[in-house]
């Protein structure tokens, strides 16, 4: 009989791959948003309408990528 270690490194790389993707998130949505921060600065806008064009061009990009990587993964 062989030992079932293969399911445990599995989901290891998996739970890797989760994090690695939220980090990833976060550091485009930050640079994204700084951007668009400092876009408000230099136009002197009324309001943060960069920075929250810059929040919601980095999320709604992060959030199709992420729907293509488990896209792919559920085809398999």
């Amino acid at each position: 009989m062989e030992p079932k270690n293969e399911p445990q490194n599995n989901n290891n790389q998996n739970y890797a791959k989760l994090i690695g993707f939220g980090i990833e998130f976060c550091g485009v949505l930050a640079v994204f948003c700084y951007f668009g921060y400092k876009l408000d600065q230099y136009f002197h806008t009324a309001g943060p309408w960069f920075l929250l064009a810059g929040f919601f061009v980095g999320f709604l990009g992060m959030f199709y990528i992420l729907f293509k990587e488990t896209w792919n993964i559920w085809r398999k």
